[in-house]
């Protein structure tokens, strides 16, 4: 049975692959909607009305979140 911090690396890996295939999964800076949207867009616009910069909205998996407390728990 894989670890919790393995399998949050595995996901990782899959967000990575995803991302060179030219999309993106993020968080709404707003109300933590989860958004697909084109690598290289500008804005988002999620589905609470509001358009941010990409800054405003966090890569769902990224690299380094497996360090999280809350994946180290096994």
């Amino acid at each position: 049975m894989k670890t919790n911090k393995q399998i949050v690396e595995h996901q990782i890996y899959l967000q990575e692959k995803i991302q060179s295939a030219g999309f993106n999964i993020v968080t709404c800076g707003n109300c933590d909607s989860i958004i697909l949207h084109e690598v290289g867009d500008e804005t988002i616009e999620c589905f609470c009305g509001e358009e941010m910069a990409l800054s405003d909205c966090p890569d769902y998996w990224y690299e380094g979140c497996q360090e999280s407390s809350e994946f180290n728990k096994d």
